[in-house]
């Protein structure tokens, strides 16, 4: 009997969708039914009856309507860069006969200034859809959903609420910059024989031609010099150029705590109204998010001149990608950006230590002025100068002047990133006009940006 019952309850419910959300209504038709029944007066009957077939029909609504109902959401992109635009496509159905006056959707997703939270209406046997979006603002790993719907009949006596706990991940990736006047450091072949690595690493520049080994691979052929010597020749490429670079990123806490104070300045929290598409900030306007679009840009330097790179840092948990070449590890080394921060308690010096390859060239992000990691910078380079570049984040040019100095007497080349001078993007978002109407029904114009 008890099974029996919850089966009726859940059939009533229709599954646990239908609530009631003025409970007092339904005592207003069995209340003046009794009252009609001690005083019989006939406009009390009349009056108890329509309560009851309006509390029935008002259940009938939403029993109707509400599972007849179908939300469809589809994402433009998998993935996004800061500054992109993210935009999100929203089809409501009605298959009912019966129009939906109003229905909630509440969205419940953990982008920054994004939010699809609306009130909209269907018509009987017809379907609606709209598009909400934001600017992506800052990086990171971020759900889509879960999503409640709910609805309700004309009276608003009952309601029909479901949920979508299904959630997508989408990855919003750091920008990449142009860094103006900056050499990559050199690596050198190790213990291969030079010849070997000629054969096997195409490198942007080509040093000379020899002629053709059974080794050699077709593309290396150099048909210029073929048609003019009518010998098969092959490019020799500048060995140097194809050196291994590791780029290590300075995660530790205290390193960003003390460029704060000493900058003087607290980034404030980004604030945003989720109708709303603003400008992304900028990222050099604080030293980690200046120190990671640095880091993602030299990435993309050094594997655009077909170099292996590798990427070192410690934010609580070391990571780590194994050095390789090709757009590949490029999406390797920006999955592990997108999320990275300031949380390591690993001094940059410590990194750097945990991995070190024979010939191979290191760059170093940091905001630490005191030089403590010096010592690890000229283990890495091994009396090789050239074979190590330090990034100094700082808040103002001249207070890494001193560091600079102890930097070129180890050999070192050095590279001031200030906070706050901007960088130009690599793919700069364009402006895009586009026309909405307000609410009052007037026109308004506004510029986006895109890629």
């Amino acid at each position: 009997m008890l099974d029996g019952g919850r089966r009726g309850w859940r059939w009533l419910t229709s599954g646990g969708n239908i609530r009631v959300r003025r409970p007092p209504a339904l005592f207003v038709g069995p209340l003046l039914l009794l009252l009609a029944l001690a005083a019989p007066y006939r406009w009390l009957f009349f009056l108890a009856y329509s309560c009851l077939i309006l509390t029935l029909a008002s259940y009938g609504w939403v029993r109707y309507v509400g599972p007849r109902l179908h939300l469809d959401r589809r994402l433009s992109q998998k993935w996004a860069q800061v500054g992109d635009t993210l935009e999100e496509t929203w089809c409501l159905h009605n298959c009912a006969h019966l129009p939906v006056l109003w229905l909630e959707i509440d969205d419940v997703s953990t982008i920054p200034g994004y939010s699809a939270r609306r009130v909209v209406s269907v018509d009987r046997n017809d379907h609606r859809t709209w598009t909400t979006g934001a600017m992506c603002v800052q990086r990171g790993i971020y759900t889509l959903g879960p999503l409640r719907a709910r609805t309700a009949d004309p009276f608003g006596i009952f309601e029909y609420e479901w949920r979508e706990e299904r959630t997508r991940q989408i990855v919003i990736y750091p920008p990449l910059a142009h860094v103006r006047g900056l050499t990559l450091p050199l690596g050198r072949s190790g213990s291969v024989a030079r010849a070997d690595i000629l054969r096997r690493h195409t490198t942007p520049d080509a040093s000379s031609v020899r002629e053709y080994a059974p080794s050699d691979m077709l593309n290396h052929i150099h048909w210029p010099t073929v048609a003019r010597t009518n010998r098969l020749m092959v490019k020799e490429f500048d060995q140097e150029r194809a050196g291994t670079l590791w780029i290590a990123l300075d995660l530790c806490a205290e390193a960003y705590q003390e460029s704060a104070i000493t900058s003087g300045t607290v980034a404030a929290p980004v604030s945003l109204q989720s109708s709303a598409l603003p400008e992304a900030p900028h990222f050099w306007e604080t030293p980690l998010e200046l120190a990671v679009v640095i880091a993602a840009s030299l990435a993309a330097k050094a594997l655009d001149e077909e170099r292996l790179v590798g990427f070192l840092a410690d934010d609580g948990r070391p990571r780590l990608v194994q050095a390789g070449r090709g757009p590949r590890q490029l999406w390797r080394i920006l999955e592990e950006l997108a999320d990275v921060r300031a949380t390591g308690t690993l001094p940059i010096g410590d990194v750097v230590r945990r991995e070190r390859g024979s010939g191979t060239a290191l760059a170093v992000i940091t905001p630490a002025l005191d030089g403590a990691w010096l010592p690890a910078l000229a283990e890495w380079q091994r009396g090789r100068p050239g074979a190590a570049l330090a990034m100094l984040i700082v808040p103002a040019p001249l207070r890494a002047s001193a560091l600079e100095e102890r930097l070129a007497a180890l050999g070192a080349r050095s590279y001031v990133c200030v906070v706050g001078q901007p960088l130009p993007l690599v793919n700069p978002p364009r402006p895009r006009a586009t026309l909405r109407i307000s609410p009052l029904g007037k026109v308004i114009g506004d510029v986006r940006r895109e890629r």
